[in-house]
């Protein structure tokens, strides 16, 4: 049977459940029971060792006496400094039956997991911070690659059409050329009847051939360059198209990372917040 440390009922029972009390608990826990004067009970953890024994006076201005001389529950967070353990104190005044304080209940429990819980995810939400604004910058720079694509392709599609308005100039200079060779050939055939007195006008029809032909062969060389240059067109345009149409696949996927990360960002928002409630 467990002996008697006060006339107190609640504090008598509550010494009872001492060794039972800790089962309830996923951190390491250390109790105490105590009247006005000094500690009745103690229950210390190995892992939160608060140097308390049986006997000890309750020290004016702690934790008990504040919440035995208020009458008022006290919950405060003790820093690591004070026992070498984190932990959070719960003094909780007794009264008798004509409701005047008799004693205090204290429980103190170890806040390392706690605070490891709290490290963890201000770290996580830390890093998912710095690869967030790394996967938007990313998303920003295929974005300016895609934009930079739409304008190039604007641009050789220009240049294809100036490509394309070419053929009407070549095809205008080679109607001159071929008019011009039968003109020349016109000039042979009257400078042949001639005789001797169309010598001169023979020289002149055969540089009027000559020039059409020279231009004929110009022309032909400029039409198959514009081609090529047509082809190559072509090509880039095909291949920027291409080009674009993966950047914009890539784009999509860096959103719906950013998307999903920034839900990772909001859990660990919320573990933080509740290990801060632990």
């Amino acid at each position: 049977m467990e002996k008697t440390i006060s006339d107190n009922e609640v504090l008598n029972a509550f010494n009872t459940l001492l060794p039972y009390l800790p089962y309830f608990f996923d951190d390491d826990v250390s109790f105490g029971v105590a009247d006005t004067q000094a500690y009745l009970s103690v229950a210390c953890n190995p892992n939160l060792d608060l140097k308390l024994k049986e006997g000890d006076v309750i020290p004016q201005g702690g934790a008990l006496n504040t919440a035995m001389q208020n009458d008022k529950v006290l919950v405060k967070n003790v820093p690591k400094e004070v026992y070498g353990i984190p932990f959070r104190s719960y003094a909780i005044p007794i009264h008798n039956k004509q409701g005047v304080v008799e004693g205090c209940i204290v429980m103190g429990k170890s806040l390392i997991k706690r605070n490891e819980l709290m490290s963890i995810s201000q770290n996580l939400y830390a890093s998912l911070g710095h690869i967030s604004d790394a996967v938007n910058d990313l998303s920003s720079g295929v974005q300016n690659v895609v934009n930079m694509n739409d304008d190039i392709v604007l641009k050789v599609q220009e240049a294809d059409k100036s490509s394309k308005d070419t053929d009407d100039i070549l095809s205008f200079i080679q109607a001159i050329s071929s008019k011009t060779n039968m003109l020349g050939l016109n000039a042979a055939i009257e400078a042949a009847r001639a005789g001797d007195a169309g010598r001169g006008f023979k020289v002149v029809a055969t540089e009027i051939r000559k020039l059409s032909t020279s231009t004929s062969e110009s022309v032909k060389k400029v039409d198959d360059v514009l081609k090529n240059i047509g082809a190559s067109i072509k090509s880039i345009n095909e291949k920027i198209s291409k080009s674009t149409g993966l950047f914009e696949g890539q784009a999509a996927t860096l959103q719906e990372i950013a998307a999903s990360l920034e839900e990772l960002n909001s859990t660990a928002e919320m573990m933080g917040n509740l290990a801060e409630k632990i």
